[in-house]
């Protein structure tokens, strides 16, 4: 993991997602671009009078001489903050589509769940980007990796988010399994994801502890939520939308209800 994007919704004052994004960048010594969106500049019709022309043109450059000026801002908090290196991206569009185009050069994007970047926006986020994103909810507080949940149910998704969350993993003290993966009681040695998941993370010599759900339950994503509470974890680490991602978008799931519910950073990827 060498480059991670944050989405910055706010130059007055850093959003919580740069916050934790820059306390990642810093631990894994990586380099962290910040990517703010300028506001849309008002409409300028054909009719309206040549000053208004002028002052509409004069608004939007005002607005980006302010941008131009925080990425230095952002580049000086990131330093003090220990962030090896840093850049500074100044996009039009949509949040998403924002993230969308950025995250092609990147290896993980930071967004925040709150008031101006909802749940919803978040899990589209997830889906329009090929690497893994991680939404830390606005209120959090605490910027610590000490111990993670893992969300393991056997899928490719959950062994992408896995696979992507090895260098946190890594300098965790404490790895937790949330094992919801089915086991078929005629299958081979080979076909037992238990022991596949377990050679693995033995591979990478990261021990972890086992809790066991109910695969099969309606409300997994409760279960998750509340295993993970439980461990005292400061990061979970799942694979999203394993279904079909219409049905689970529109029908709900696990995936939908630890992106709205969750009180802890999430770390997912589909």
């Amino acid at each position: 993991m060498n480059d991670i994007l944050a989405l910055v919704g706010d130059i007055r004052t850093w959003g919580t997602n740069v916050k934790y994004a820059a306390n990642i960048a810093a631990t894994l010594k990586c380099s962290l671009t910040g990517a703010y969106i300028l506001p849309p500049c008002p409409p300028s019709y054909d009719f309206a009078p040549p000053s208004l022309a002028s002052e509409i043109i004069e608004i939007c450059s005002g607005q980006f001489d302010i941008a131009v000026d925080a990425g230095q801002d952002f580049s000086a908090w990131a330093a003090a903050n220990n962030v090896p290196s840093t850049s500074w991206h100044i996009a039009e569009g949509s949040p998403i589509d924002v993230i969308a185009t950025a995250a092609a050069w990147h290896d993980l994007a930071v967004v925040e769940r709150g008031q101006s970047f909802s749940w919803a926006e978040a899990g589209q986020a997830l889906l329009a980007v090929d690497i893994p994103c991680m939404v830390v909810p606005a209120e959090l507080e605490d910027f610590r990796l000490d111990t993670i949940a893992v969300a393991w149910n056997g899928s490719a998704q959950s062994a992408r988010a896995l696979h992507s969350s090895l260098p946190l993993l890594r300098r965790a003290s404490t790895v937790v399994l949330i094992d919801g993966s089915h086991i078929e009681p005629l299958a081979g040695e080979g076909a037992d994801p238990r022991r596949s998941i377990d050679q693995y993370l033995a591979g990478h010599d990261i021990k972890v502890t086992r809790i066991r759900i109910d695969p099969d339950t309606a409300h997994a994503g409760e279960e998750i939520v509340a295993a993970a509470s439980d461990a005292a974890a400061d990061l979970l680490v799942m694979g999203a939308y394993g279904r079909a991602r219409f049905s689970e978008w529109i029908f709900g799931g696990a995936t939908r209800h630890i992106l709205e519910h969750s009180r802890l950073p999430m770390f997912m990827r589909h």
